[in-house]
């Protein structure tokens, strides 16, 4: 269902921006940092419980971006509830992803990014506490799963842009909801 508003928002987008700036062509790396929230639904534990844990995310993504605007992406990011002093980690979610989206360069010199693709996800338990869907996986839950993604930046010189991203999907053992700083580099 999310899909095809992402892709209805896609066409919108473009159809919008017929008076937009093409997109500078090349390859980016953008770093990323800030906070998550996941939802652990109740039948991805053992205690039982839904789990809301405000997290800290950190990654990055490298794209190639055409003439016209069409982006392939892939990447990676990593979010838990880290205790620095202590060194723990309740529950850490890695993710590596495949994207494809439309950069669309505005001529106030701002980006509009919308993007869908697929993560390989993991789910890291370091107390045990997650169901087990495969016998040889103790404190790990690994799939599959569809997301999208926002981005709004700035471009503060002709290779660099500032800026947020977000994104808000279901995953198999609850929901991610994230907003991070980005910064983008053109290669």
């Amino acid at each position: 269902m999310k899909i095809r508003y992402m892709l209805a928002s896609l066409l919108v987008l473009q159809v919008a921006s017929t008076s937009a700036v093409l997109a500078e062509e090349g390859f980016q790396i953008s770093p990323r940092v800030g906070r998550s929230e996941l939802r652990l639904d109740a039948d991805a534990l053992t205690t039982r419980k839904v789990t809301e844990l405000e997290t800290t995310l950190a990654g990055v993504e490298f794209a190639y971006v055409t003439p016209f605007g069409l982006l392939a992406e892939g990447g990676y990011s990593s979010q838990g509830n880290w205790d620095w002093w202590g060194a723990t980690d309740k529950f850490r979610l890695s993710e590596y992803t495949l994207a494809v989206g439309f950069q669309i360069d505005t001529p106030s010199g701002f980006r509009i990014t919308p993007k869908v693709g697929r993560a390989r996800w993991e789910l890291h338990s370091r107390e045990g506490l997650l169901t087990r869907t495969d016998p040889a996986l103790v404190n790990t839950r690994r799939d599959y799963d569809t997301y999208w993604e926002l981005s709004l930046q700035k471009e503060v010189s002709d290779t660099i842009a500032l800026g947020v991203v977000f994104k808000d999907n279901p995953y198999k053992f609850g929901d991610v909801q994230s907003i991070a700083f980005t910064a983008s580099f053109g290669l």
